[in-house]
Protein backbone atom coordinates (compact mmCIF):
# COMPACT_ATOMS: atom_id res chain seq x y z
CA UNK A 1 0.00 0.00 0.00
CA UNK A 2 0.79 3.62 -0.76
CA UNK A 3 -0.09 7.31 -0.22
CA UNK A 4 0.74 9.68 -2.73
CA UNK A 5 -0.79 13.52 -2.43
CA UNK A 6 -0.70 15.30 -5.66
CA UNK A 7 -0.57 19.06 -5.09
CA UNK A 8 -0.88 21.97 -7.69
CA UNK A 9 -2.61 25.66 -7.51
CA UNK A 10 -6.22 26.44 -8.87
CA UNK A 11 -6.46 28.25 -11.40
CA UNK A 12 -9.33 30.35 -10.14
CA UNK A 13 -8.01 31.68 -7.26
CA UNK A 14 -4.59 31.09 -7.41
CA UNK A 15 -4.55 29.02 -4.03
CA UNK A 16 -2.99 25.27 -2.92
CA UNK A 17 -5.18 22.19 -4.41
CA UNK A 18 -5.00 19.06 -2.77
CA UNK A 19 -6.20 15.48 -4.82
CA UNK A 20 -7.59 18.13 -7.40
CA UNK A 21 -9.81 20.17 -4.48
CA UNK A 22 -9.22 23.51 -3.99
CA UNK A 23 -8.33 24.57 -0.16
CA UNK A 24 -9.49 27.99 -0.56
CA UNK A 25 -12.45 28.23 -3.41
CA UNK A 26 -13.31 24.99 -3.26
CA UNK A 27 -12.87 24.20 -7.01
CA UNK A 28 -12.60 20.76 -8.29
CA UNK A 29 -10.23 19.25 -10.99
CA UNK A 30 -7.53 17.05 -11.95
CA UNK A 31 -4.28 17.52 -11.27
CA UNK A 32 -2.15 18.39 -13.98
CA UNK A 33 -4.98 19.91 -16.18
CA UNK A 34 -7.18 23.17 -16.31
CA UNK A 35 -10.05 23.07 -15.76
CA UNK A 36 -12.00 25.97 -16.87
CA UNK A 37 -15.09 27.60 -14.46
CA UNK A 38 -18.55 27.45 -15.59
CA UNK A 39 -18.51 31.66 -14.94
CA UNK A 40 -17.87 33.31 -18.58
CA UNK A 41 -16.35 36.53 -18.29
CA UNK A 42 -16.67 39.63 -20.59
CA UNK A 43 -13.95 41.93 -22.25
CA UNK A 44 -14.44 44.43 -19.95
CA UNK A 45 -15.32 42.89 -16.54
CA UNK A 46 -12.78 40.55 -14.25
CA UNK A 47 -13.09 37.51 -12.05
CA UNK A 48 -13.07 38.56 -8.39
CA UNK A 49 -10.74 36.59 -6.31
CA UNK A 50 -11.15 34.91 -3.27
CA UNK A 51 -9.25 35.87 -0.34
CA UNK A 52 -6.13 33.53 0.21
CA UNK A 53 -6.45 31.65 3.78
CA UNK A 54 -3.41 32.84 6.66
CA UNK A 55 -1.61 29.52 6.80
CA UNK A 56 -0.90 30.06 2.64
CA UNK A 57 0.39 33.22 3.15
CA UNK A 58 2.67 31.71 5.80
CA UNK A 59 3.92 28.86 3.43
CA UNK A 60 5.05 31.58 0.79
CA UNK A 61 6.94 33.11 3.31
CA UNK A 62 8.54 30.31 4.75
CA UNK A 63 9.46 28.92 1.53
CA UNK A 64 11.06 32.64 0.38
CA UNK A 65 13.29 32.63 3.78
CA UNK A 66 14.26 28.79 2.43
CA UNK A 67 15.03 30.08 -0.82
CA UNK A 68 17.10 33.06 0.17
CA UNK A 69 19.26 31.15 2.87
CA UNK A 70 20.13 28.87 0.31
CA UNK A 71 21.44 31.22 -1.88
CA UNK A 72 23.35 32.62 1.03
CA UNK A 73 24.55 29.33 1.89
CA UNK A 74 26.19 29.03 -2.24
CA UNK A 75 27.31 32.55 -1.94
CA UNK A 76 29.35 31.35 0.70
CA UNK A 77 30.55 27.94 -0.73
CA UNK A 78 31.60 30.38 -3.76
CA UNK A 79 33.59 32.85 -1.95
CA UNK A 80 34.96 30.36 0.02
CA UNK A 81 36.21 28.79 -3.55
CA UNK A 82 37.70 31.65 -4.27
CA UNK A 83 39.79 32.30 -1.22
CA UNK A 84 41.59 29.03 -1.31
CA UNK A 85 42.32 29.58 -4.92
CA UNK A 86 43.86 33.08 -3.73
CA UNK A 87 45.66 31.24 -1.47
CA UNK A 88 46.90 28.38 -3.74
CA UNK A 89 48.11 31.20 -5.93
CA UNK A 90 49.75 33.19 -3.60
CA UNK A 91 52.01 29.88 -2.61
CA UNK A 92 52.94 29.26 -6.39
CA UNK A 93 54.56 33.03 -6.40
CA UNK A 94 55.98 31.77 -2.63
CA UNK A 95 57.58 28.28 -4.63
CA UNK A 96 58.97 30.27 -7.58
CA UNK A 97 60.27 33.16 -5.05
CA UNK A 98 62.42 30.33 -3.64
CA UNK A 99 63.42 28.74 -6.96
CA UNK A 100 64.59 31.91 -8.36
CA UNK A 101 66.81 32.69 -4.73
CA UNK A 102 68.13 29.04 -5.64
CA UNK A 103 69.35 30.17 -8.85
CA UNK A 104 70.75 33.73 -7.42
CA UNK A 105 72.94 31.63 -4.86
CA UNK A 106 74.09 29.67 -6.99
CA UNK A 107 77.71 30.60 -8.87
CA UNK A 108 78.26 31.18 -12.15
CA UNK A 109 80.37 29.22 -14.88
CA UNK A 110 84.03 30.56 -14.66
CA UNK A 111 85.96 28.49 -17.55
CA UNK A 112 89.36 27.56 -16.04
CA UNK A 113 92.84 25.85 -17.36
CA UNK A 114 92.69 22.91 -14.98
CA UNK A 115 88.52 22.33 -16.43
CA UNK A 116 88.59 18.89 -17.92
CA UNK A 117 86.24 20.77 -21.40
CA UNK A 118 84.82 23.75 -21.63
CA UNK A 119 81.56 23.64 -20.17
CA UNK A 120 79.03 26.51 -21.05
CA UNK A 121 79.41 29.86 -23.07
CA UNK A 122 80.17 32.66 -21.16
CA UNK A 123 81.72 35.83 -20.90
CA UNK A 124 85.13 36.22 -19.47
CA UNK A 125 86.35 39.54 -19.28
CA UNK A 126 90.11 40.34 -18.45
CA UNK A 127 90.34 43.09 -16.52
CA UNK A 128 93.92 43.39 -16.96
CA UNK A 129 93.78 43.74 -20.68
CA UNK A 130 94.41 47.46 -21.84
CA UNK A 131 90.98 47.53 -23.51
CA UNK A 132 87.98 47.35 -22.19
CA UNK A 133 84.20 46.45 -23.62
CA UNK A 134 81.43 48.09 -23.80
CA UNK A 135 78.32 46.10 -24.38
CA UNK A 136 75.61 47.27 -27.60
CA UNK A 137 72.05 46.53 -27.85
CA UNK A 138 69.90 46.69 -30.86
CA UNK A 139 65.88 45.89 -31.73
CA UNK A 140 64.00 46.55 -34.26
CA UNK A 141 59.85 44.92 -35.08
CA UNK A 142 58.25 44.49 -38.54
CA UNK A 143 56.59 47.48 -39.90
CA UNK A 144 53.44 45.67 -40.32
CA UNK A 145 50.67 46.53 -37.23
CA UNK A 146 49.61 42.50 -36.94
CA UNK A 147 53.51 41.33 -37.31
CA UNK A 148 54.96 40.85 -33.98
CA UNK A 149 57.92 39.55 -35.14
CA UNK A 150 61.30 41.79 -33.66
CA UNK A 151 65.02 41.49 -33.45
CA UNK A 152 67.19 41.39 -30.88
CA UNK A 153 70.86 41.72 -30.57
CA UNK A 154 73.71 42.37 -27.86
CA UNK A 155 77.31 42.20 -29.14
CA UNK A 156 80.87 44.03 -27.89
CA UNK A 157 82.41 46.79 -28.72
CA UNK A 158 86.19 46.93 -27.70
CA UNK A 159 87.16 50.42 -26.55
CA UNK A 160 90.84 51.47 -25.14
CA UNK A 161 91.22 52.53 -21.59
CA UNK A 162 93.90 54.69 -22.36
CA UNK A 163 92.70 57.21 -24.85
CA UNK A 164 96.41 58.53 -25.84
CA UNK A 165 97.71 55.13 -26.25
CA UNK A 166 96.93 54.67 -29.84
CA UNK A 167 95.38 51.77 -29.90
CA UNK A 168 92.77 51.83 -32.52
CA UNK A 169 89.40 48.56 -32.69
CA UNK A 170 87.66 50.36 -35.10
CA UNK A 171 88.20 47.47 -38.04
CA UNK A 172 87.52 45.16 -35.58
CA UNK A 173 84.37 46.51 -33.72
CA UNK A 174 83.10 46.95 -37.21
CA UNK A 175 83.26 43.07 -37.92
CA UNK A 176 82.11 42.08 -34.76
CA UNK A 177 78.80 44.18 -36.07
CA UNK A 178 78.91 42.62 -39.16
CA UNK A 179 78.59 39.18 -37.82
CA UNK A 180 76.05 40.07 -34.53
CA UNK A 181 73.88 41.89 -37.24
CA UNK A 182 73.57 39.31 -39.96
CA UNK A 183 70.16 38.38 -39.37
CA UNK A 184 69.22 42.26 -39.31
CA UNK A 185 67.68 42.39 -42.90
CA UNK A 186 65.99 39.02 -42.80
CA UNK A 187 64.68 38.92 -39.23
CA UNK A 188 60.93 39.92 -40.51
CA UNK A 189 60.78 36.18 -42.64
CA UNK A 190 60.93 34.14 -40.19
CA UNK A 191 57.78 32.73 -37.54
CA UNK A 192 58.59 34.76 -34.77
CA UNK A 193 61.64 36.93 -32.83
CA UNK A 194 64.87 36.72 -34.34
CA UNK A 195 67.80 36.78 -30.76
CA UNK A 196 71.40 37.16 -31.18
CA UNK A 197 73.26 37.09 -28.20
CA UNK A 198 77.25 37.69 -27.85
CA UNK A 199 79.72 36.90 -25.49
CA UNK A 200 84.06 37.66 -25.10
CA UNK A 201 85.09 34.18 -24.51
CA UNK A 202 88.68 35.01 -24.53
CA UNK A 203 90.64 37.83 -24.35
CA UNK A 204 94.12 39.46 -24.09
CA UNK A 205 96.60 42.30 -25.44
CA UNK A 206 97.35 40.08 -28.26
CA UNK A 207 94.03 38.44 -29.31
CA UNK A 208 90.00 38.02 -28.35
CA UNK A 209 87.46 35.57 -29.22
CA UNK A 210 84.13 36.59 -29.86
CA UNK A 211 80.62 34.16 -29.99
CA UNK A 212 77.27 34.76 -31.10
CA UNK A 213 74.29 32.50 -30.49
CA UNK A 214 71.27 32.93 -32.64
CA UNK A 215 68.13 31.86 -32.41
CA UNK A 216 65.94 31.30 -35.09
CA UNK A 217 62.40 30.64 -34.93
CA UNK A 218 61.00 28.02 -37.07
CA UNK A 219 57.76 27.14 -36.82
CA UNK A 220 57.11 26.39 -33.08
CA UNK A 221 60.59 24.99 -32.19
CA UNK A 222 63.72 27.23 -32.03
CA UNK A 223 66.83 26.66 -34.51
CA UNK A 224 70.21 27.70 -32.23
CA UNK A 225 72.80 28.19 -34.79
CA UNK A 226 76.48 29.54 -33.80
CA UNK A 227 78.96 31.89 -35.18
CA UNK A 228 82.82 32.91 -33.85
CA UNK A 229 85.05 35.17 -34.88
CA UNK A 230 88.75 34.92 -33.88
CA UNK A 231 91.34 38.81 -34.05
CA UNK A 232 94.59 39.45 -33.44
CA UNK A 233 94.40 43.31 -32.15
CA UNK A 234 97.64 44.26 -33.11
CA UNK A 235 96.47 44.35 -36.92
CA UNK A 236 92.67 43.76 -36.80
CA UNK A 237 92.77 40.89 -38.74
CA UNK A 238 91.11 37.48 -37.82
CA UNK A 239 92.24 34.64 -37.24
CA UNK A 240 91.41 31.59 -39.82
CA UNK A 241 90.51 28.61 -38.06
CA UNK A 242 93.33 26.88 -40.25
CA UNK A 243 96.00 28.87 -38.20
CA UNK A 244 94.41 27.91 -35.13
CA UNK A 245 94.75 23.98 -35.71
CA UNK A 246 94.89 21.90 -38.84
CA UNK A 247 91.86 20.49 -40.22
CA UNK A 248 92.34 17.47 -41.33
CA UNK A 249 91.61 13.67 -40.71
CA UNK A 250 93.26 13.82 -37.23
CA UNK A 251 90.94 16.51 -35.95
CA UNK A 252 88.54 14.47 -36.93
CA UNK A 253 88.96 11.49 -34.97
CA UNK A 254 90.00 13.92 -32.09
CA UNK A 255 86.82 15.66 -32.78
CA UNK A 256 84.52 11.97 -32.27
CA UNK A 257 86.01 11.18 -29.26
CA UNK A 258 86.05 14.16 -27.58
CA UNK A 259 82.07 14.44 -28.68
CA UNK A 260 81.99 11.21 -26.70
CA UNK A 261 83.94 12.12 -23.44
CA UNK A 262 82.28 15.42 -23.08
CA UNK A 263 78.81 14.98 -24.88
CA UNK A 264 77.77 11.96 -24.41
CA UNK A 265 78.08 11.06 -28.28
CA UNK A 266 75.86 13.74 -30.17
CA UNK A 267 73.63 11.23 -32.84
CA UNK A 268 75.02 13.36 -35.54
CA UNK A 269 78.23 13.09 -34.94
CA UNK A 270 78.24 9.48 -34.27
CA UNK A 271 76.52 8.83 -36.95
CA UNK A 272 78.28 10.67 -39.74
CA UNK A 273 80.81 9.88 -42.02
CA UNK A 274 84.58 11.18 -41.49
CA UNK A 275 84.11 12.66 -44.53
CA UNK A 276 80.86 14.42 -43.28
CA UNK A 277 82.67 15.77 -40.62
CA UNK A 278 85.32 17.09 -41.92
CA UNK A 279 83.25 18.97 -44.59
CA UNK A 280 81.50 20.98 -42.08
CA UNK A 281 84.92 21.36 -39.89
CA UNK A 282 85.90 23.29 -42.92
CA UNK A 283 83.09 24.70 -44.31
CA UNK A 284 83.87 28.64 -42.85
CA UNK A 285 79.66 28.99 -42.91
CA UNK A 286 79.08 26.29 -40.79
CA UNK A 287 82.55 25.88 -38.59
CA UNK A 288 83.08 27.79 -35.28
CA UNK A 289 86.60 28.14 -33.49
CA UNK A 290 87.24 30.16 -30.95
CA UNK A 291 89.49 30.19 -27.71
CA UNK A 292 88.64 30.14 -24.32
CA UNK A 293 90.97 29.50 -20.79
CA UNK A 294 89.78 25.65 -21.44
CA UNK A 295 91.54 25.24 -24.43
CA UNK A 296 90.20 25.87 -28.19
CA UNK A 297 86.84 25.25 -28.91
CA UNK A 298 86.15 23.25 -32.20
CA UNK A 299 82.46 23.11 -33.95
CA UNK A 300 80.09 23.62 -36.29
CA UNK A 301 76.59 23.64 -37.25
CA UNK A 302 74.30 20.82 -38.58
CA UNK A 303 70.91 20.67 -40.30
CA UNK A 304 69.69 16.59 -40.73
CA UNK A 305 66.33 15.11 -41.59
CA UNK A 306 67.20 12.27 -39.21
CA UNK A 307 68.60 14.29 -36.05
CA UNK A 308 67.23 17.44 -36.29
CA UNK A 309 69.41 20.77 -36.19
CA UNK A 310 71.42 22.73 -34.24
CA UNK A 311 75.58 22.72 -33.20
CA UNK A 312 77.83 20.99 -31.41
CA UNK A 313 81.46 21.69 -30.24
CA UNK A 314 84.57 19.86 -28.83
CA UNK A 315 87.04 21.21 -25.86
CA UNK A 316 90.80 20.42 -27.39
CA UNK A 317 93.64 21.47 -24.82
CA UNK A 318 95.92 22.61 -26.99
CA UNK A 319 96.41 25.99 -28.90
CA UNK A 320 98.24 26.96 -31.30
CA UNK A 321 98.31 30.55 -30.14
Amino acid sequence: MSENRDFDFCPRCGALMQDGVCRSCGYSGRFGSVQQPTQNYGMGNSPKKKKTKGWVIILSILGAILLISALIAVTMNVSRLIFHAAQDTVGSSDYYDDYGDYYDDSEDYEPSEDDAYYKEIVDDINEDAAYTIDWLTESRWASEGDDTTGYYVTYPELRAKDADNGADYSTVNAAIKRAAEQYKDSYADFTDSVTTSGYVTYMDDEKISVVFQHRLPEGESTLPKLTALNFRLETGEQIAPSEMIAIDDELVMRFRAQDQTQNGGVDFVTNSTDEELLKLLSDPRESAYFYSKAGLEVGFNYESEEYGKGWVSVTLKERAL
